[in-house]
């Protein structure tokens, strides 16, 4: 690929724009979550864009998906209002070219034209955002140790993706992870708080999810009708999750 046909580098834009990161509240319509907000020059343009920062698990946590590098990269920053990320989305292609960072937009596009950074003053905002933990509940506090310190090769190992992190939706006192097993089924695995900071529980968790399946406490769900049996790696103490009408 050619210089000149690279994104950002069809013109010599000098770097002169600004970025600021900011993690705030989300609406109640999606559930009371957060959302990474971005300000370009002192515009917010995740609502000037499709309307609703990315949550942090989907931007910063596990990976800070901000970090630009010589090689570029399509990275969604916003989403539609109803928290959904495939309704509508804001992306940019981002890409380092030398003292620079270049920021190309597609999808729905919150500025006329994309926007360059001096790569010092970028890589320090992107890094101070990511280190910024004032903004978390316990709950986010234990999702985000969860997410960084699960020994993801192990689950791999299993056919299992980690999903969701989060306190359950009926009962704040029992911390779930959901995973996924191949498009096959969801796992649940429900660990109590019983009072425990979130240190404590996110290290409780990872022990759990270290060892081998069979030995959790977890409950599942098929994703395919046609499957009626647990998993194959189902333990003894493995149920069929339940849903509750109207919870």
């Amino acid at each position: 690929m050619h210089d000149q046909d690279r994104p950002g580098r069809t013109s010599p834009r000098p770097a002169a724009d600004t970025l600021a990161l900011a993690v705030a509240p989300a609406q109640a319509e999606v559930g009371g979550s957060s959302q990474v907000q971005v300000f370009v020059n002192g515009t917010e343009v995740t609502s000037a864009g499709a309307g609703l920062g990315m949550d942090p698990y989907d931007l910063i946590v596990p990976t800070n998906r901000l970090v630009a590098t010589a090689e570029p990269r399509d990275v969604q920053i916003a989403r539609c209002p109803c928290g959904d990320t495939g309704c509508t989305a804001t992306t940019v292609t981002i890409l380092r070219d030398g003292d620079r960072v270049h920021w190309e937009w597609s999808g729905e596009a919150p500025l006329p034209q994309g926007v360059t950074f001096p790569a010092d003053a970028y890589d320090a905002e992107v890094a101070r955002v990511a280190a910024d933990h004032s903004w978390e509940t316990p709950e986010r506090a234990a999702g985000r140790l969860v997410l960084t310190t699960v020994d993801r090769d192990h689950l791999d190992a299993y056919g299992l993706q980690i999903g969701r992190v989060a306190n359950h939706h009926r009962d704040p006192d029992v911390f779930v992870v959901s995973l996924r097993l191949d498009d096959d089924y969801q796992i649940f695995v429900d660990t109590p708080w019983a009072g425990r900071s979130p240190e404590q529980l996110a290290r409780e968790v990872v022990r759990t999810l270290s060892r081998s399946p069979r030995e959790w406490p977890a409950s599942w769900q098929a994703i395919k009708p046609r499957l009626t049996d647990p998993p194959a790696i189902a333990g003894p103490h493995w149920r069929r999750y339940r849903l509750v009408v109207g919870s």
